[in-house]
């Protein structure tokens, strides 16, 4: 399983997200992993079943789109889920360790975030920063 796990760890670090998203009224904590590969995206849930991660697969055709394939998206959502999934995998990321390390530890705040400290906004931030794509 240690492979796997560095396996899924390394397509995380490459591919994924790991991000605090905004719903209408409220945040979540959220994981995706977006491929083209479908025998990939297999393989990863075969992974998160064998881990006992609930998880969703949206596909995407993108036929619209010139010279794209279609795609794949595992998603995680929500503190349970989530939590559970970066607590086995944080050791097994590095390039987003910082990501999984700040949206563990909104996972781990008991009791629900409707109204937002400063320090949430902050945290929601420095991820946002995290992930943002371009130099830095």
């Amino acid at each position: 399983m240690i492979d796997k796990l560095s396996y899924l760890g390394g397509i995380i670090d490459g591919e994924g997200t790991i991000s605090i998203v905004r719903r209408t009224t409220y945040y979540v904590p959220h994981v995706c992993i977006p491929n083209t590969n479908e025998t990939l995206i297999s393989f990863c849930k075969e992974i998160l079943d064998e881990l006992e991660i609930k998880y969703c697969v949206e596909y995407k055709d993108r036929k619209k789109l010139v010279n794209s394939k279609p795609c794949w998206v595992i998603r995680i959502e929500g503190k349970e889920r989530v939590g559970k999934f970066l607590e086995i995998i944080s050791n097994y990321v590095v390039s987003k360790k910082e990501q999984a390390t700040l949206v563990a530890d909104w996972c781990n705040f008991k009791g629900r975030r409707r109204n937002l400290t400063t320090t949430d906004l902050n945290m929601i931030d420095n991820i946002r920063q995290l992930n943002a794509r371009g130099r830095s």
